[in-house]
C-alpha cells in the first residue's frame, strides 16, 4: 500500500541554474500550514498495545455527529479534517500527517465527533479508545503539553481559515497557504526557498475550496509569473516578498 503522496506539480520548463536570494525576510504570523505532517511529537505511550487500521485514499474514517468511540494517531499517510454546514456544504479545514492526531477535537464537551475525517492519501493511523487517551493525558503531563501543541497549531489555522473568508480571491487563497507551507516546510535551495514536504493540487484545491481545475491553472499562472518554480517533486519559491504580496493584495 502506498502512503506517500505524489506531487502532481509538473513544470512546464527547467530551472536555470538560479542564485540564492539574499533573503526572504520574516513571513507574517498568519501564515500558518494547513498541513501538520512529520511533527515533532511521540505517542508511543498511548498508541502501545492498540491495533493499526489502514484507510484507502478518500475513505472515510469518521463522521461528524457519529459517537467518538476512539482517537487515532496518524502512522503513515494523510488524513484531511471537514466541517460540514446545516445547508450541507462541505469545508476542508486542514491536512494531519504522521504523528498528528485526529478525532479528539471537543472531546471534553462532546462524545460525538465533531468533525468528519478522510484519508487525503492511502493511510495507516493507530485507533485507540477515548478513556484510555483522556486517562494518559491526565497522567503524563508532557503527553498533555503535545496535546496542548496539538490543539494550538489547529487553532491558528482555524483563524487562518476566518481571515480568508469572505472575498478574497482564488488566486490569493492558492498563494497564502503556499505561503504557510513555506513558512512551516521551507528549506533553503537554489532555486529560492523549497517548500520540503510534497503536496497534491487536488489536497490544495480541497483547503482552497477551489476545483482542481482552477487551482491547476493557478500554479500555471505562478510558473508563468516565475513566483513558483518546480524542483523535481516539490515546489520552490524564488521571491517570498512577492509572493506574500500577492496573498495580501
Amino acid at each position: 500500500m502506498s502512503t506517500s503522496p505524489s506531487s502532481d506539480f509538473s513544470p512546464s520548463s527547467s530551472i536555470a541554474a538560479p542564485s540564492v536570494p539574499d533573503g526572504v525576510g520574516p513571513l507574517p504570523k498568519a501564515f500558518v500550514s494547513a498541513w501538520l505532517t512529520h511533527l515533532d511529537f511521540e505517542w508511543g505511550d498511548i498508541t502501545r498495545g492498540y491495533r493499526q487500521q489502514p484507510v484507502a485514499n478518500d475513505g472515510p474514517l469518521f463522521e461528524e455527529g457519529q459517537p467518538a468511540d476512539s482517537v487515532y494517531v496518524v502512522a503513515s499517510g494523510r488524513i484531511r479534517l471537514i466541517s460540514e454546514s446545516a445547508e450541507g456544504k462541505r469545508r476542508h479545514l486542514m491536512i494531519v500527517g504522521p504523528t498528528g492526531l485526529v478525532g479528539d477535537c471537543g472531546l471534553l464537551q462532546s462524545k460525538n465527533h465533531v468533525v468528519s475525517a478522510e484519508a487525503s492519501t492511502d493511510a495507516v493511523v493507530c485507533a485507540v479508545p477515548v478513556a484510555a487517551m483522556l486517562a494518559a493525558l491526565y497522567q503524563a503531563p508532557a503527553l498533555a503539553r503535545q496535546h496542548q501543541a496539538m490543539c494550538s497549531m489547529r487553532f491558528r489555522i482555524m483563524l487562518q481559515h476566518l481571515a480568508l473568508q469572505g472575498a478574497n480571491s482564488a488566486k490569493r487563497r492558492v498563494c497564502h497557504h503556499l505561503l504557510g507551507l513555506m513558512a512551516s516546510y521551507g528549506t533553503p535551495h537554489p532555486a529560492g526557498m523549497l517548500i520540503s514536504i510534497t503536496f497534491t493540487k487536488q489536497e490544495m484545491s480541497h483547503i482552497c475550496g477551489l476545483s482542481r481545475v482552477r487551482v491547476s491553472q493557478i500554479f500555471a499562472a505562478l510558473e508563468r509569473e516565475g513566483v513558483i518554480v518546480a524542483a523535481g517533486r516539490h515546489v520552490a519559491i524564488p521571491d517570498a516578498a512577492r509572493l506574500a504580496s500577492l496573498a495580501q493584495s
